[in-house]
């Protein structure tokens, strides 16, 4: 190669960097700043001997052969096989089966089974590509030519070197490529560095931002192997689950707005910012219980330290405390539906338990239903931020007295740890928490309502226990955990990790759980006792509660308002999958403007956010499953037959889901 040659390359290179900075100043300007002035460290792009530019790194050129023609072989390979993420929905057996959501997406199930051959074909065979993250850029050759030969609307990409992504900048011109998925609604971003947990949280962002029925078909383009690639991988696998899942049913909102009002009716005080009372047991430790199968290692400590701590019994827990003669200080309670009544009372039906549920404290999320809340001494109720209901109550919040955790749910544990968080205490010691079991016959506390002889739900628990995966101890190797339990487990882990004033020790045999130090009950020391506890408990709740801003003055204008804007929405959010669609393609395209129509509400002002929570979950949940369904018809007529047969039966379901919540949302729910 000349040395004019080379030059020109040289030039070429630098201009593509100058031109790619300009880039990301404009649209990504925390990237701009790190690399406006970056330096190298150990790779960088150099010209090799042929003349190409080459990525350079411990003295030796990495691509070995053109890598412009390793990145088309690569992109080949791809589509021939590509790695891909599946959306997936878990149907309950037809006499399970109690709301109208449920039985529609079973519906869509079956009706997609029967008409198809029950396979997804090839989905890099698609006319276009709605979803690739990249694992590694390299020099970015391969994204350019998948870009080049495919239609892809949304690319993430994950580069986890500085100095790679530093040559990338020298090779490759993002602005056409960005250009590509922008035009189109897509979009185009790009994370550098970091952990694989970041990774997997950008990953969640992004299909939040761009809707989350871009997880029918998550493809995964691994450029080379790194060890930071592989542990991202590997946590995908782990915990991608996450992704697809937890964003509630507009069914369910209408009963937590429901409840949310009649509990309110009942002055039920909501609890307050912490910052506005002084919790008067804070120099006390409190210790959450839950039902898991560590409890029974835990039982003869409790009973004889009871006087020294606070207990919180987190929902089935409950009974195995009280026929154990351990009784809690406060019970906590999080489902929405009235049934939940039946594992409430069960306690007052058990041979042996003395302890009425009238002598006992409750805090409970506002959702749950009145006629359990009634039965306790005292009542009172945390919001839960992503729901309706306690986003009415943040509505009538205008002097912002009330606190709003985020990860109280999805298990009643995530309710307890909230509960103790907000309440002011700093040293809490998780039990029974297992989020998982060592032996799937041994999955809860052998005292609890599961091991009942005339327990009903036998069936069903021993089918929801069966282990789907498996997860770190805390004080063992590895222990067997399910989705649901390890969804519970990441949301303790976010509330610890945004609580660094509660100090936490996991005492359960069961899953590792970070942001906590593994303790055995054994090796707990206490001293103190707690002179009239009683009182303090009482005291401390009637600080920490109250009803100001909530009369029903408030609250009828707010439903008012509410309701016609439910309706509004609602009209606009359909009316853009009221025409029909010939392709695939078409429907996302709808779909991303239906998310974009959502995210605008959730960035409303108060009144929109309530409306956002009451739909945000139905539309969220139908557009994933629809278009993943869609994925399995190869015939392209009868794919729109089936998509169109599916939107239909979709804006029905939505028309008469809005009316029961005209008609029902100030009475009491049915379920």
């Amino acid at each position: 190669m000349s040395v004019n040659q080379q030059e020109l390359t040289k030039m070429m290179l630098q201009a593509t960097l100058l031109a790619n900075l300009a880039l990301i100043k404009e649209r990504m300007p925390g990237i701009y700043k790190e690399f406006k002035d970056y330096q190298p460290t150990d790779t960088g792009v150099a010209i090799d001997d042929q003349g190409r530019a080459n990525l350079f790194n411990n003295n030796k050129f990495v691509y070995e052969v053109d890598p412009r023609e390793f990145a088309k072989q690569q992109v080949t390979q791809f589509l021939e096989r590509p790695l891909y993420f599946k959306y997936q929905i878990e149907h309950q057996a037809d006499e399970e089966i109690f709301f109208k959501h449920s039985a529609l997406l079973k519906s869509i199930h079956n009706v997609r089974v029967a008409e198809s051959e029950n396979k997804i074909g090839n989905p890099a065979d698609e006319e276009r590509i709605d979803f690739v993250c990249f694992f590694g850029g390299g020099l970015g050759y391969q994204i350019e030519e998948l870009l080049n030969t495919k239609d892809v609307l949304n690319v993430f990409l994950f580069e986890p070197s500085k100095d790679s992504f530093y040559a990338l900048l020298h090779c490759i011109e993002l602005k056409p490529l960005l250009d590509k998925c922008t035009s189109k609604g897509g979009q185009f971003s790009i994370r550098i560095s970091g952990s694989e947990d970041g990774v997997v949280n950008d990953i969640s962002k992004f299909l939040f931002q761009q809707g989350h029925f871009n997880l029918s078909q998550v493809l995964f383009l691994k450029h080379y192997d790194s060890p930071l690639i592989e542990k991202t991988i590997a946590r995908i696998k782990a915990i991608g689950h996450r992704w697809s899942g937890g964003w509630g049913f507009f069914e369910d909102e209408v009963i937590g707005i429901s409840h949310t009002l009649s509990n309110l009716s009942a002055k039920f005080p909501v609890v307050k910012k912490s910052s506005t009372f002084k919790n008067p047991l804070v120099d006390y430790p409190v210790f959450i219980v839950a039902n898991g199968p560590s409890l029974d290692l835990a039982i003869d400590f409790l009973k004889e330290n009871q006087s020294n701590v606070v207990i919180l019994s987190c929902g089935t827990a409950l009974k195995a405390l009280l026929i154990n003669g351990i009784t809690p200080d406060i019970h906590i309670e999080m489902e929405r539906t009235a049934a939940l009544l039946d594992w409430v009372e069960v306690v007052e039906r058990t041979e042996g338990v003395t302890t009425r549920l009238n002598e006992l404290n409750i805090v409970a999320l506002n959702t749950v239903y009145d006629g359990i809340l009634k039965r306790f001494k005292s009542a009172h109720l945390l919001s839960k931020v992503n729901d309706a209901g306690g986003r009415l109550i943040r509505a009538m919040d205008e002097k912002q007295l009330f606190t709003y955790p985020e990860s109280s749910n999805p298990s009643v544990s995530n309710t307890g740890l909230a509960v103790a968080a907000e309440l002011g205490f700093k040293e809490v010691y998780l039990v029974g928490t297992d989020f998982g079991f060592v032996s799937q016959e041994h999955h809860h506390s052998k005292h609890s309502i599961y091991f009942d002889k005339d327990f009903k739900h036998k069936e069903l628990i021993k089918k929801n226990m069966q282990s789907d995966m498996v997860v770190k101890g805390n004080f063992r190797d590895e222990v067997l955990s399910t989705h649901i339990f390890d969804s519970s487990k990441g949301n303790v882990e976010i509330l610890l990790q945004s609580n660094p004033q509660v100090t936490a020790y996991n005492t359960s045999d069961g899953a590792f759980i970070r942001f906590t130090t593994p303790k055995r009950i054994a090796d707990i020391s206490l001293k103190n006792t707690i002179k009239n506890k009683q009182e303090m408990v009482s005291e401390l709740l009637k600080r920490a509660t109250s009803l100001e801003q909530l009369s029903l003055g408030n609250i009828d204008s707010k439903m008012t308002a509410i309701k016609s804007g439910t309706k509004a929405i609602l009209e606009k959010l359909l009316l853009i999958t009221s025409a029909h669609f010939n392709t695939r393609e078409s429907l996302a395209d709808a779909f991303t403007l239906q998310n974009k129509i959502l995210l605008m509400l959730r960035d409303g002002n108060s009144n929109d956010h309530v409306v956002y929570w009451l739909i945000q979950g139905t539309f969220r949940y139908f557009q994933a499953y629809i278009m993943t369904n869609s994925y399995y018809y190869r015939c392209l007529e009868q794919r729109a037959e089936f998509m169109n047969a599916c939107i239909d039966a979709f804006h029905s379901h939505v028309e008469d889901l809005y009316l029961e919540f005209i008609e029902n949302y100030n009475k009491s729910a049915k379920l």
